[in-house]
């Protein structure tokens, strides 16, 4: 599976962080860090991305990978499942990895806050 990276849709307002920015843009660490939150109660900025973290790319172009179970539950009006099997649909893809989609987007939103 190729990583890409992805460009965010923009949010309005909303309690839960998400990254706002347009396609193509840098992330602002700096600015972003001192901004406060629309609602809410703001969240830790961390030092940055561990040292002994690899980039999400090098692991998941490994042939063989040690995997650990994430259990979540995602809500349902968002109807990522069927998202998902549209987008490989579209994309003529045999098998697409659910764990590898989360694996980037966590990596992602975890990176962008410095953890």
């Amino acid at each position: 599976m190729a990583v890409r990276p992805i460009v965010p849709p923009v949010v309005a307002s909303t309690a839960f962080p998400v990254r706002i920015e347009g396609p193509g843009s840098q992330p602002e660490q700096d600015n972003r860090s001192q901004e406060a939150p629309s609602e809410g109660t703001p969240h830790a900025h961390g030092p940055g991305r561990p040292k002994d973290i690899p980039e999400v790319a090098v692991v998941l172009n490994q042939r063989i990978i040690h995997r650990e179970s994430l259990d979540s539950s995602v809500p349902a009006a968002l109807k990522l499942k069927r998202r998902i099997k549209r987008f490989a649909l579209d994309n003529e893809l045999d098998h697409l990895p659910i764990g590898d989609i989360v694996a980037v987007a966590m990596d992602e939103w975890l990176t962008t806050r410095g953890f």
